[in-house]
């Protein structure tokens, strides 16, 4: 049987749009990037995965889903690759801000941020968007315990094993596999390239931290049905109404409320 779709704002009409946030109020925004991550993957590589996993997510729980903002903010280290273009931190939070107010005034009262890209001033721009009367809660994948699965922790890599694996999972078309390039640098070398929760490209180097050549689309597709079951879970609910009806609360301890922004 095939998966049913998720239910996608730019193929709706205005009056089918204000009939869906009358009848559900939540919309889910994934956020991307159009950034390197080495000369195996395409600079996409963010969006393809998270707009991806929101797709899964959105159609599992009937939430409406918006298209993926393409673009984020990126270190000058990566701009210094060809095809990069980034956002400041602060054009990026105003973008989010005025999309939040368009959708408020429309009657969206729980809006859903989620991405891929580490960079701090990218995730500081998602984790400081408010809204006077709509709910805003921020997924960022690095935030989720992934060491099950890979043999380091990918947040300690860029365009790695994590990246590699889900791409040859989702889109392995798009994987360059005559082109990867390991860079295995330490984890002292590392800690000096982290720039929030991910590390930028050593200078000079092929843009890739860690080992992508240990990844595979096996890895990757576990991956990814884990992070659907844990985002979906962890924001929505068991999928069956029956069970708990607040999981991430319990969890985390944090307030749900209008006006704020809850983290997942």
């Amino acid at each position: 049987m095939t998966p049913a779709a998720a239910a996608r704002l730019e193929l709706l009409s205005w009056s089918e749009t204000a009939e869906r946030f009358r009848r559900d109020p939540r919309l889910i925004l994934p956020v991307g990037t159009c950034l390197q991550h080495g000369p195996h993957l395409p600079l996409g590589a963010d969006s393809i995965i998270i707009t991806s996993l929101a797709e899964a997510v959105a159609a599992r729980y009937g939430v409406l889903l918006a298209p993926t903002l393409p673009y984020g903010a990126a270190s000058p280290r990566d701009a210094e690759y060809a095809g990069t273009a980034s956002l400041s931190g602060k054009t990026l939070h105003r973008v989010l801000n005025e999309l939040v107010s368009c959708w408020e005034a429309q009657g969206m009262e729980e809006l859903v941020l989620m991405t891929g890209h580490g960079y701090g001033p990218h995730l500081y721009a998602l984790g400081t968007v408010v809204s006077e009367t709509a709910r805003i809660r921020s997924v960022d994948l690095h935030a989720i315990d992934l060491s099950g699965f890979l043999s380091r922790p990918h947040t300690r890599e860029h365009a790695g094993e994590l990246a590699t694996s889900l791409l040859l999972h989702l889109r392995p078309e798009l994987v360059r596999k005559e082109a990867m390039r390991d860079a295995e640098l330490g984890e002292r070398n590392v800690r000096k390239l982290m720039a929030g929760e991910e590390p930028m490209p050593a200078p000079g180097s092929h843009g890739v931290v860690g080992r992508p050549s240990l990844g595979s689309a096996g890895a990757g597709r576990a991956i990814f049905e884990y992070l659907v079951d844990h985002i979906g879970r962890g924001l929505f609910g068991p999928v069956s109404r029956n069970e708990a009806t607040d999981p991430l609360a319990a969890q985390t301890g944090m307030s749900r409320r209008k006006g704020g922004q809850d983290v997942a």
